[in-house]
Parts: structure tokens; C-alpha cells; sequence
């Protein structure tokens, strides 16, 4: 799945996805965008924690949410019923993938990424389901998913009003979870 970043301005932006079905999404910007657009942050901490249940996995895979609008491509018969079952399957687990962004996001905005401890806390006191569906994310994990974020957000600050950053997910890449077996085409 191939996603592109729109920066509408400083403080807005857009995205569209299209899934490897060729299915195209127009997806509106909520949250914040700073250091970088909130769903970029959403895509980089799913793709470095190779997790299916997060937002862009349940998009690759053919989940279509309210707000999003088909903008190309062909759709498959039954993909309200497909989109409905995905969303379904995945439950909760939605709500640990965005807790997971929002801890990013609180560490890149404290600037805390080498304070272990502070982020320890952070981890402890965020919200987790009963059964989650990985452990808490590891040190490795968090530098890992807060320098590619910062390379991100030199290259988001750097982009004049208008154009646009291209991310991929990869589909095959092997994920940490058992929700998503399957992807639609």
C-alpha cells in the first residue's frame, strides 16, 4: 500500500492510500500535525512494530472507516461487509495501536526519547486492555520508531504547502499479529 501526505499548511493535511488491490482512499486529516501529521505517526509506530491492528493495517487489508472516501480503483462486491468484518475481528485491539501512537507522540513532544525511565512510567500509566496484544515496546523499539519520525518531520517541515510524502507499507512484511490473515484484492 502505497500512502501520500498531503501538507495543506502547517497545521493541516490530507492523505491518500492506495491498497495493493488498487483501491483508492481519500483519507482527512485529524490530530496533530506536528512533529509530523498524526496518522504518519500511526503508520511509522505500526510498520516498526509490525502490527496488522493498528489504523494502516486494518486500511491495507481493506477497511474502509467513516469519513474516508473511495477516490479510485475498483471495489469488490461485498466491501462494506469485508470492511465491517475487519473492523470487527480487530475489536479493541484498534484502541492498543492508537495508545501505542500516543505514547510516541508524548515522548517526541517532551523530548524525553533517552529518559528510559520516564518512558517506563509513561508505558505503565497509559491505558492497556486486559489481554494486550504485545508487550510494552522495548528501548531499541522506541529509538528505532522516534529517529525515522524525526527524519520524517525534517522532511514534512521542509515541504512547501501543497506537496506531498510518500510512505509504503508492505503487505508481506511479517506482523507480530494473528488478526489480519488475510488481505482483499
Amino acid at each position: 500500500m502505497e500512502v501520500v501526505f498531503t501538507r495543506i499548511n502547517s497545521h493541516k493535511y490530507s492523505s491518500v492510500a492506495t491498497r495493493d488491490d488498487g483501491v483508492s482512499l481519500a483519507i482527512p486529516g485529524f490530530g496533530p500535525s506536528k512533529p509530523v501529521p498524526h496518522d504518519m505517526i500511526h503508520f511509522v509506530v505500526e510498520d516498526e512494530l509490525a502490527v496488522d491492528y493498528g489504523f494502516w493495517g486494518c486500511v491495507a487489508a481493506g477497511a474502509i472507516y467513516k469519513g474516508m472516501a473511495i477516490v479510485g480503483g475498483k471495489v469488490r462486491h461485498d466491501n462494506e461487509k469485508k470492511s465491517q468484518e475487519i473492523i470487527r475481528k480487530v475489536g479493541q485491539k484498534i484502541s492498543e495501536a492508537e495508545c501505542l501512537a500516543g505514547i510516541i507522540l508524548k515522548i517526541l513532544r517532551e523530548q524525553i526519547e533517552n529518559d528510559w525511565p520516564r518512558i517506563q512510567e509513561l508505558q505503565k500509566s497509559a491505558w492497556q486492555p486486559t489481554h494486550p496484544a504485545r508487550a510494552k515496546m522495548t528501548r531499541d523499539e522506541i529509538k528505532r520508531i522516534c529517529r525515522r519520525i524525526h527524519a520524517l518531520a525534517q522532511d514534512w517541515k521542509a515541504l512547501p504547502d501543497g506537496q506531498t510524502l510518500t510512505l509504503h507499507w508492505n503487505a508481506k512484511k511479517p506482523r507480530k499479529s494473528v488478526y489480519l490473515t488475510q488481505t482483499f484484492s
